[in-house]
């Protein structure tokens, strides 16, 4: 699997605020030893810009990095400042969505929470478009079909993450698109949920208050230790990037809501249900 270039820049921003911390160095003084402001120092210690190799070498070797754990660090710093696929659609991708995206693509699992929508990574296209058309209803044609091809792109790699999602059960009911896209998604849903890596829950009207009404989130985690869990939530104005104790709490209610919502087999059958209401 190619390496996600996002997921390498917030591993080597982790582990230079940490040798940072380590030699009891402040922000200022390393800045100034390497010649950078603090203000640079803080972007890249907090994973807002690839820092360039000769810099990162420059902090390791500040910090009594030696030998072969400096070169691997570089080639971090080179892997971080690669292109993703994701960013030919610049157009269309704001930058505080880039992230996610860079990050979703070496997710190995993913944890989520939807009370609206089904996810991005479930979406027919017929779907997507609508759900687009609705939030950018000042978007020509071509705009919009970019962000669908978008959308699909996502779904298409070699290796997907698992992935656990909870639905309100509102996202059966809302005929997005019109009832024979909604149907067509529905039956998307239907055989998600019957593939290996992939559970899908339904949580019920009947089931009443829970944790999160109305804001959904992921919990997303990587393959590599070196590579911390990161909760995602997103809102109409950006998004917001939670990390250590904050990923623990979200764990927890995400667990609340499972064990809250129907069973997956139960879940698999109101699904089904849906369908053939429409």
């Amino acid at each position: 699997m190619t390496g996600s270039p996002t997921v390498r820049r917030r591993r080597l921003a982790a582990a230079l605020r940490r040798l940072r911390e380590q030699t009891g160095m402040t922000a200022d003084q390393a800045a100034k030893e390497i010649g950078i402001s603090k203000s640079a120092l803080s972007r890249i210690e907090n994973a807002q810009v690839s820092v360039m190799p000769p810099v990162a070498r420059g902090l390791l070797e500040l910090y009594g990095v030696e030998g072969e754990e400096v070169d691997a660090l570089v080639q971090v710093a080179r892997d971080a400042r690669k292109r993703g696929w994701w960013q030919a659609y610049d157009d269309v991708l704001p930058d505080w969505f880039e992230v996610y995206v860079g990050l979703e693509a070496e997710a190995s699992e993913i944890r989520a929470f939807q009370p609206q929508l089904i996810p991005g990574l479930l979406q027919t296209a017929d779907y997507a478009r609508a759900v687009i058309r609705a939030e950018h209803p000042d978007a020509n044609s071509e705009e919009v079909e970019r962000r669908v091809e978008l959308r699909i792109r996502r779904q298409t790699t070699d290796t997907p993450p698992d992935l656990w999602v909870v639905l309100d059960e509102a996202t059966l009911r809302r005929p997005v698109g019109g009832s024979e896209a909604f149907k067509a998604q529905l039956q998307r849903l239907a055989d998600e949920a019957d593939r290996p890596g992939r559970t899908i829950q339904i949580l019920t009207f009947a089931a009443g208050e829970y944790g999160s009404m109305g804001s959904a989130f992921s919990v997303l985690a990587f393959p590599e230790p070196a590579d911390p869990g990161v909760v995602y939530v997103e809102t109409r104005a950006g998004s917001l990037y939670l990390e250590g104790q904050q990923v623990r709490e979200y764990s927890r209610v995400f667990e609340h809501l499972v064990a809250t919502a129907a069973g997956a087999r139960e879940s698999r059958d109101l699904i089904q249900e849906a369908i053939d209401g429409l």
